[in-house]
């Protein structure tokens, strides 16, 4: 492990002040969308929609290839030559082109054996679009810089622009395609609101990109991806399940408003994970991440607790009356709550930053097998229910979390022993 020389951390303060802001919009935006929604499009339509966003949130992870992993790494090892920035900007950015035309094959495929999917082709596709948009933004910058501010103003910008246009054009079930359109209009101005701000405040544009270069930066970023890809199995896989086991369409609304809660929260942990991760490669002050993990523990019972105690008011709002039933769902997966949090936060703002990549990759690799394997036999043996789908979904993350933490001790133990040799 490097030791880089301590500095303070006002950085991460303000940063995770910034991406709190941004958790804020993330949960203002949706109590006016999901609502509205919920009781716009009905519960046979709003499964559609909730089902092709949960798979295009496996799609956007793909999209991503961990670039905003491995090119966050490089902004911070290249921040003062703004030529090779831009350089990697355009290289990165015509990698994930490439990426996208593979993922719209795949989505076709899928689709063809996804019911839900297959009779909702044209809004499928219009989805993707919105994901290809989002996968270009070139957000590692910002964190490689460790200013995390644009990225809130921008989110206000583009997610009002969608939900105004939501609001303003979608009337009923026969509306759908305009809440992808609306999340087209609001991604664009997304990704052109990023390019301008980096170039503004850091002047890092975006170069003709080299395409040998291209297909190294995938190669580079390929061991990022696997862990990333690995994980997003997890509701990812769990959403193709659902589509086959579950008949009742109901059931698919209860899973995907649940998810929603459940994400909402997990929100919470991205603004400490997203400026922790820079923070620990510009600092490498580990003993200040181990403060706040323990910091942590007490909010998380708190949370998880009131999580569970308020299931049914959740629901009443985001859903009304026809959801109730999804309030039980919400206490079965409670669980995954705090172990969630300390996964994450074990794995790229610590085990990542120490350059332990390839360990913190098999980790999650082993998370997800166990997570394919239990729903497969779920399935099989026709055990697939709300329920079990749902213990499934806490024991992968505490599978993860087991397997992360005996890598940290195995790592921690080893630099140890590392430093005793030296000492004598």
């Amino acid at each position: 492990m490097t030791h880089r020389p301590k500095i303070g951390h006002e950085s991460f303060f303000k940063n995770t002040i910034w991406q709190y802001g941004l958790q804020i919009l993330k949960y203002l935006f949706p109590l006016v969308l999901i609502p509205y929604l919920t009781r716009v499009l009905g519960t046979g339509t709003y499964a559609v929609y909730a089902y092709v966003y949960s798979f295009m949130g496996v799609m956007q992870t793909i999209a991503d290839f961990g670039f905003t992993l491995s090119g966050t790494k490089k902004v911070v090892e290249h921040k003062d030559n703004n030529q090779e920035l831009s350089g990697l900007v355009g290289d990165i950015t015509a990698a994930r082109l490439m990426l996208l035309g593979a993922l719209l094959v795949i989505t076709l495929v899928i689709s063809a054996f996804i019911p839900i999917m297959s009779e909702n082709v044209p809004y499928v596709l219009l989805a993707l679009v919105a994901v290809g948009l989002r996968a270009l933004l070139p957000d590692f910058i910002f964190q490689g810089y460790e200013q995390m501010g644009p990225l809130t103003t921008r989110y206000f910008a583009s997610k009002g622009s969608q939900v105004l246009l939501t609001l303003l054009f979608v009337r009923g079930p026969d509306d759908l395609l305009f809440v992808a359109l609306a999340d087209i209009v609001g991604s664009s101005i997304g990704l052109v609101w990023s390019f301008a701000a980096a170039k503004r405040m850091f002047g890092v544009g975006i170069s003709a990109p080299k395409l040998h270069q291209s297909f190294l930066e995938l190669k580079d970023s390929a061991i990022y991806c696997v862990s990333e890809v690995s994980s997003s199995l997890f509701s990812g896989f769990t959403t193709i399940i659902i589509g086959l086991a579950l008949t009742d369409r109901t059931d698919i609304a209860f899973w995907s408003l649940t998810l929603t809660t459940v994400n909402a929260v997990q929100a919470l942990y991205a603004p400490i994970v997203n400026s922790l991760y820079p923070h620990m490669l510009n600092n490498g002050d580990f003993g200040f991440a181990k403060r706040l993990a323990l910091l942590a523990a007490p909010i998380l019972t708190i949370g998880t607790a009131a999580y569970c105690l308020l299931a049914e008011p959740i629901m009443l709002i985001l859903g009304g009356n026809d959801y109730l039933g999804a309030a039980h769902v919400m206490r079965m997966i409670s669980p995954v709550l705090p172990i969630s949090f300390y996964a994450v936060f074990i794995g790229w703002p610590i085990l990542g930053a120490m350059g332990y990549v390839k360990g913190l990759t098999i980790t999650t690799v082993i998370a997800g097998v166990f997570n394919v394997v239990s729903l497969l036999v779920l399935y099989a043996s026709g055990l697939a229910t709300l329920d079990s789908i749902c213990v499934v979904r806490w024991l992968v993350e505490a599978v993860m979390l087991a397997a992360r933490s005996v890598l940290l001790l195995l790592v921690a133990r080893n630099d140890d022993t590392i430093c005793r040799r030296r000492a004598t």
